[in-house]
């Protein structure tokens, strides 16, 4: 193993922790394994076959976009959690799993904790209300009965009563609010990727499984704005996050109204797909409508950029293809988000985008011959990506 890896490893090994190693080449075929693998349950792998086929936690993670890559708390056999650490050496790539199931358990604990504690003072401040709620009904009954004993028998009757009516309308109650409070719930965290429309049907329908990983074609957007890191070099904050602010006003309404899937921000980038978690038609055509008006958006907005001096431009890039989706993340902080190189090709064709070009793969282009102008560029090489690629570029949409 490489020193510089030999390090990184002994700098994350403190405690007790499994750490176990894999060897992938350049072809993504398993060449080497080491240390603790029984850990996880890996000790029957197969040297010479391809990685993907052995480990399902590793597809659409090979090859790395970036070196060093880190994907968090991954749940493996055996109940184990590990921090994957996936660095290149050359052609070569160094897969480490670091046992973190420790901390995992011991933030679930006090996951739990914290409920249990909140869960008790919820109900000692309903009985202390329920208990003031009495004292004043006892202090009533008791002036009445000073009046009269027959309606003190009277308004006796009539607080058993309203006391099991009170009782069955609380039971009630609490069983509406408690309702209430998971859609809230679920209805927040669908609305940070999905369109308001799409987030409610699937909290309507109550079926959560669409968000479990599964395998889906779909059409991905990348898109950034040129000239930023010079803008951001020479404004002051405040212009950037004034900037920031405008550019996320204009494009993420647009997301929404092409009912696209808003899967995260980065800074000035930001990333969409199609087909998932909710089947659309069309993928390519609304990924390619909703680049021509993004495109459209930023050029209204880098104009009134240009006459405070700064240029400020956007680029796109679309792919189409399988990817792996789902929730990634731990209890109580979850993503919904892509894994594939369907979303490196998007993000490689953003990059190489200049002002105001929408960059395709061919099978977008020949998606959407009868709805957009396209323009041949040929074949370019992109990072991350070992062959070069048939790209074109959307000029604009035909007329309907």
């Amino acid at each position: 193993m490489p020193a510089s890896i030999a390090r990184r490893l002994q700098a994350l090994a403190w405690g007790e922790r499994a750490i176990a190693w894999l060897h992938v080449d350049a072809g993504l075929a398993l060449v080497g394994a080491g240390g603790n693998l029984d850990a996880y349950g890996l000790t029957g792998l197969r040297l010479g076959e391809p990685v993907a086929d052995q480990l399902y936690f590793l597809e659409g993670l090979l090859p790395p976009v970036d070196s060093p890559y880190l994907v968090p708390a991954v749940e493996l056999a055996g109940g184990r959690a590990a921090d994957i650490h996936i660095h290149l050496d050359g052609d070569a790539i160094w897969v480490v799993m670091l046992d973190v199931t420790a901390e995992r358990d011991a933030a679930r604990r006090m996951q739990q904790k914290a409920y249990d504690m909140t869960l008790l003072q919820e109900r000692e401040a309903q009985l202390n209300r329920r208990l003031e709620a009495a004292n004043t009904a006892l202090l009533a009954t008791q002036r009445d009965l000073e009046a009269s004993r027959a309606e003190l028998l009277a308004a006796h009757e009539k607080l058993q009563v309203q006391a099991v009516e009170l009782a069955t309308w609380n039971r009630t109650l609490e069983g509406r609010v408690a309702e209430q409070v998971g859609e809230l719930e679920r209805m927040a965290r669908l609305k940070r990727f999905l369109a308001p429309a799409l987030a409610e049907m699937v909290v309507s329908s109550g079926d959560q499984h669409i968000l479990e990983s599964h395998r889906r074609d779909i059409a991905a957007l990348f898109c950034d704005l040129r000239g930023f890191t010079a803008f951001a070099e020479s404004a002051e904050p405040e212009e950037v996050m004034e900037l920031l602010h405008h550019y996320h006003g204009a494009l993420v309404p647009l997301v929404q109204a092409f009912e696209g899937t808003l899967d995260r921000f980065a800074g000035d980038g930001l990333t969409v797909y199609f087909n998932d978690p909710l089947p659309c038609p069309n993928p390519a055509e609304r990924a390619v409508r909703l680049a021509v008006g993004m495109r459209d958006a930023i050029a209204t907005l880098a104009a009134a950029w240009r006459r405070r001096g700064h240029h400020i431009g956007l680029g796109i890039g679309i792919a189409q293809g399988f990817a792996t989706l789902g929730q990634i993340g731990f209890e109580g902080r979850f993503d919904y988000s892509a894994i594939g190189t369907v979303m490196n090709t998007a993000a490689r064709l953003c990059d190489a985008a200049k002002d105001g070009q929408i960059l395709v793969t061919s099978r977008i282009a020949a998606a959407v011959a009868d709805t957009a102008e396209i323009v041949e560029l040929g074949p370019l090489s992109l990072k991350g990506l070992s062959r070069p690629l048939a790209v074109l570029n959307v000029a604009g949409l035909k007329p309907a």
